[in-house]
């Protein structure tokens, strides 16, 4: 009997042990986000119209993933090192196979920026449309950087790591058009 009771109590203990080492092993969140990045000299005042889906007053959900609401109107500094912020991200997801023009037109019916140092000129970008940019961040012909960026966010209790991979569309001064 004492016998049985110390193989019982062994299949116990490695079960036990077997099912923490499962439990406990980390997952990496994966997500693709989307980006619009200030190459120029000045601020930039960005305006996002998103789709009715995804409107909440002057917010709008700016991901797929249920991870809350982000203002509509934002300004971005110049950014010429090719850094990852936070601020320029205007929508991320789960869905890894979506391409960034797509995602854009899924989200958004339009996205007006203010360019300040150019006499406040605005670039409309729509899908069909296209106003003082030579690119349109709608279209299947539009070009985006691309980087994996570590999205890491800490909880109270335990990491939390995750992976973003980041498609930053660049306005750039050379690609505005000034139409006189």
């Amino acid at each position: 009997m004492k016998m049985r009771n110390k193989f019982v109590f062994q299949i116990f203990a490695f079960a036990t042990i077997a099912y923490c080492s499962i439990s406990c092993k980390q997952t990496v969140g994966e997500s693709l986000l989307i980006s619009i990045q200030n190459r120029t000299d000045s601020i930039i005042h960005i305006r996002l119209y998103p789709k009715a889906e995804y409107a909440s007053g002057s917010l709008y959900f700016h991901s797929d993933m249920g991870s809350g609401k982000w203002d509509s109107k934002f300004s971005l500094n110049p950014n010429h090192i090719d850094g990852f912020y936070w601020k320029e991200v205007i929508f991320f997801t789960s869905n890894l196979c979506i391409d960034p023009f797509e995602l854009t037109a899924n989200v958004f019916d339009s996205i007006y920026i203010e360019v300040t140092s150019k006499e406040n000129l605005i670039l409309k970008f729509a899908p069909d449309s296209v106003t003082q940019y030579s690119e349109n961040l709608f279209s299947e012909n539009s070009t985006w950087d691309y980087k994996t960026v570590d999205i890491s966010r800490p909880t109270q209790h335990a990491p939390n790591p995750g992976i973003g991979y980041c498609y930053s569309f660049l306005i750039l001064n050379e690609k505005i058009i000034i139409i006189e």
